[in-house]
């Protein structure tokens, strides 16, 4: 008996999911595993750049090789700034622009193998929409809890008068990193994460308008994370001249108001490029016959959704 055209259609269906899942669709175990180790030595080389280049452009301006907290521990400061920038070449997050500023051939960004086969896909650099913005809610949750422990330090140290658990020094870098994490990894970013997930179903468009810096702003925001976080471990304590960093509290600060200063900047690029392609998606990706005012991401939350 001759194929029904639904029945040759399912088996072209078929051919497409097999050769789909031959081709490996998601990220493996090794793959994972290699990009990750990738952008740790890609931290650890960018550090030792850093660091090697603070001490010759000492040793040549004639000034102590190994001089630090007169000067600002710029031994540590300039590697944390180029570490975390030898992290994001290694792991791929920068490798499109890399490729073009050098003028190697550019991989074209393919939907054909977009989302999340598996668990692994949210810990890599991946371009899809829906995918970003579950790592943007799930990520700024956890820096949340985080948050909310040294909101719990900080109530146990008022609970009675005098030093219980910290002293006052520590007591002013608690205070302070939970007020930097809860508004610059949670109250700001949690938004880009949701408008991620939904702007582009909104808009009726298949993705946002750029997936690379979509997925590179998520990645600054986690390095921002780690940057604030390792300032409990550097000589002097974290920050504590408050999530502001006002003068004078930040002119007599330890060197941990120097990792708030670089994480405010990696946070802050995170929402600029996250704003950018918000508003570029939103003015050039709508469904045909959607106007910019009856475009649903202004009336949908308000009022019922229409188009005008």
């Amino acid at each position: 008996m001759a194929d029904t055209a639904l029945q040759r259609s399912a088996r072209t269906a078929g051919r497409a999911t097999t050769d789909s899942q031959a081709r490996g669709f998601g990220v493996s175990g090794d793959e994972l595993f290699r990009k990750w180790l990738h952008g740790l030595l890609g931290a650890l080389t960018g550090a030792a750049l850093g660091f090697c280049l603070v001490i010759v452009l000492r040793a040549v301006s004639g000034l102590p090789v190994f001089q630090t907290e007169q000067t600002g521990y710029p031994h540590v400061v300039v590697p944390v700034i180029t570490g975390a920038f030898g992290f994001l070449v290694g792991f791929g997050a920068i490798t499109y622009w890399l490729r073009w500023a050098l003028g190697m051939p550019t991989e074209p960004e393919s939907h054909a193998d977009h989302g999340a086969a598996s668990w692994r896909d949210y810990f890599t650099f991946n371009t899809d929409h829906k995918v970003i913005g579950i790592q943007y809610i799930v990520t700024t949750f956890c820096f949340f809890f985080i948050g909310g422990l040294l909101a719990m330090l900080i109530r146990a140290e008022l609970a009675q008068p005098g030093t219980q658990v910290v002293d006052a020094a520590g007591y002013n870098s608690i205070f302070s990193a939970h007020a930097a994490i809860m508004i610059f990894l949670f109250v700001i970013p949690v938004f880009a994460g949701i408008a991620n997930y939904v702007l582009p179903l909104m808009l009726g468009a298949p993705d946002m308008a750029f997936p690379r810096l979509n997925a590179l702003s998520f990645w600054l925001l986690v390095l921002a994370g780690v940057i604030f976080l390792s300032s409990f471990l550097v000589p002097g304590g974290a920050f504590d001249a408050g999530w502001t960093g006002y003068a004078p509290l930040s002119t007599g600060a330890p060197l941990g108001q120097s990792f708030f200063n670089i994480g405010v900047q990696f946070a802050g690029f995170s929402s600029i490029l996250a704003a950018l392609n918000f508003l570029v998606t939103i003015i050039t990706m709508r469904a045909p016959g959607m106007t910019f005012w009856g475009c649903r991401c202004w009336s949908g939350p308000i009022w019922p959704p229409r188009c005008w």
